[in-house]
């Protein structure tokens, strides 16, 4: 089956003050958290961060995702393959479920926005920013990211492909491609994603929300 990817342009919106090595090593990470958590608990990068989204406030719910890494240079902190995100999975078609990804079903329903920031200068994320149209299987199936990937590596000399500016707002949906890249330099790294959306509900554990670990992608042959 043939999707038309990257549907909508990314939108960048407002920038942030590039904050300080103390701010980020000491922010909260939360995991799946309602904006009102994340505005009580996060911490003040957090609420900057939140401030400058333009949030539509028409989807059902709002959910809050930060995450904080000290990153080497060589290091991944995010999926390195290129994906989408929000796809429903399983039968319940709910993104945080465990089952297969099921990206056709995203056709009957409401799409799910995402407002993104990252701090830094050397690990930030990459987007392909022109319709593309992929082959996707027709079942949900684990192989369906595989086959996106492939088929982005094979013709990326074609594509559009931008590197996002630091400290700035980017605002995109589920149909758009991007992913993760390798730090390029010792430092620390903040991301908040701010997910708009129909199909998902937010944490209300505060011993889920308040995330206390994170992990980081690295190739076999890595040492320091």
């Amino acid at each position: 089956m043939r999707v038309l990817f990257n549907r909508n342009p990314l939108k960048f919106g407002n920038v942030i003050e590039q904050p300080t090595l103390e701010l980020v090593k000491n922010t909260p990470q939360l995991w799946n958290a309602s904006l009102e958590d994340a505005l009580k608990y996060g911490g003040e990068l957090t609420k900057s961060a939140i401030g400058a989204m333009n949030l539509k406030f028409d989807c059902k719910h709002i959910i809050v995702d930060t995450k904080i890494h000290m990153l080497m240079k060589g290091f991944y902190p995010a999926i390195p393959s290129w994906h989408t995100d929000g796809v429903p999975r399983g039968e319940e078609l709910k993104p945080d479920s465990k089952g297969d990804p099921n990206i056709t079903a995203q056709e009957n329903m409401s799409p799910s926005r995402f407002h993104l920031l990252v701090t830094g200068e050397g690990c930030l994320t990459d987007f392909v920013t022109q319709p593309t149209i992929l082959d996707v299987p027709n079942e949900p199936t684990t192989e369906l990211y595989r086959n996106v990937h492939d088929q982005i590596e094979n013709q990326i000399d074609d594509l559009s492909i931008i590197t996002i500016p630091s400290c700035t707002v980017v605002e995109w949906d589920w149909w758009n491609i991007h992913r993760g890249v390798k730090a390029q330099k010792h430092e620390w790294r903040y991301l908040i994603r701010a997910t708009e959306t129909d199909h998902m509900k937010p944490q209300i554990d505060l011993r889920q929300i308040l995330r206390t670990q994170i992990q980081v992608y690295v190739p076999e042959s890595f040492g320091w």
